[in-house]
């Protein structure tokens, strides 16, 4: 372990050495974020795993798993208040000693500690909690989710293609359509290289014009011209620049294995994908999941996971489809949500009713 991350990190996990592997440095974090989360899974051979979640999102699942462990006293799941924990060694074991509020003390005493990290697919998540402009806010979270896992893992999780798209969300007027209702402005800082990244984008789609405005406001980023951007990316004319980041979205995240829940959930979603698929088919549309047609309608089918592989054998996983029509037949995906006349873009759960 670093020294600076020593030095940052033992007063919030006193018994922290700078010898010991640099997994004890995220054990370390989640004490100093307050996220400390204790979770138990199935392990290979059936057993019973303690676990404690580090980073998960729709694209990454990283948690820590204590190795031989058992607990002492009673670990409190719903206690919101204040966590406060120390290390400590006992006949060849470790002791997580954490005091929940005023009142509630447990240990979880292990042998070792050791980190599961596993990228997953994305560009196929629809987690939709906003109304207008949900093609571009699908593509927000997308990018934010990998933005995330960057900037708490580095550049180990992810690919050249990510590390294109990454920069996006230092560009405030891609960002101000927010895909959860609260403005992202303090989560994120405008960089040139978040300007520079989306002017590749537009000259990857042709749109000279959109390029020039995108050098003035490099040279001036005013609110003027911020607003000017976004109206330009609503329209019509902005279909191209989105279709050119859908796609980087899509060729990035299909080089990732889809999530694997298990012999009987992946059975069970796959069902759901052919019935969708059938549904589809039987209302006069074409294609191949999870894009199909029906002359000027398009229909582009969204998945809602599990956040993690802890809250599956709860959650129900749920299909809903983009649906959107233009004026004459187009290819690119989800033209209808663009403004103009003759489109029309919105959310649909029902296929029986398309």
């Amino acid at each position: 372990m670093k020294e600076k991350d020593f030095k940052e990190l033992e007063p919030y996990l006193p018994g922290l050495k700078k010898e010991m592997p640099d997994v004890y440095k995220k054990l370390a974090e989640i004490i100093k974020c307050q996220a400390l989360e204790v979770c138990w899974k199935n392990g290979e051979n059936g057993e019973k795993q303690i676990c404690i979640p580090y980073m998960m999102n729709d694209a990454l699942e990283c948690y820590l798993i204590l190795e031989n462990c058992r607990i002492t006293g009673v670990y409190l799941p719903h206690c919101k208040e204040k966590i406060e924990a120390y290390l400590t060694e006992h006949q060849g074991s470790v002791g997580l000693v954490v005091k929940q509020g005023k009142d509630n003390v447990f240990t979880l005493w292990f042998e070792e500690i050791s980190e599961h990290l596993e990228c997953y697919q994305y560009h196929e998540i629809g987690h939709f909690w906003v109304q207008g402009m949900e093609q571009w806010r699908q593509l927000v979270y997308m990018i934010g989710t990998i933005y995330d896992k960057y900037e708490y893992l580095g550049e180990e999780v992810c690919t050249e293609k990510e590390l294109e798209l990454i920069p996006l969300m230092e560009f405030a007027p891609f960002r101000a359509w927010s895909p959860i209702g609260n403005s992202l402005e303090d989560w994120y800082t405008d960089t040139i290289t978040g300007v520079e990244t989306m002017k590749k984008m537009a000259l990857l789609a042709d749109e000279e014009g959109f390029g020039k405005l995108l050098d003035k406001y490099q040279k001036h980023p005013v609110i003027r011209l911020e607003k000017k951007i976004e109206k330009f990316l609503t329209g019509k004319t902005g279909a191209g620049v989105y279709q050119v980041i859908y796609q980087k979205v899509c060729e990035a995240s299909s080089q990732y294995p889809k999530r694997d829940y298990g012999k009987e959930m992946n059975e069970k979603i796959e069902r759901q994908r052919q019935e969708t698929i059938n549904a589809l088919k039987q209302k006069g549309f074409i294609g191949q999941y999870p894009h199909f047609h029906r002359g000027t309608m398009q229909v582009v089918a969204t998945e809602e996971h599990p956040f993690t592989i802890f809250e599956s054998e709860d959650f129900v996983f749920r299909i809903q489809c983009m649906v959107s029509v233009s004026s004459k037949e187009n290819k690119i995906p989800n033209f209808g949500f663009f403004k103009g006349r003759g489109n029309k873009g919105w959310i649909e759960k029902k296929i029986e009713n398309l």
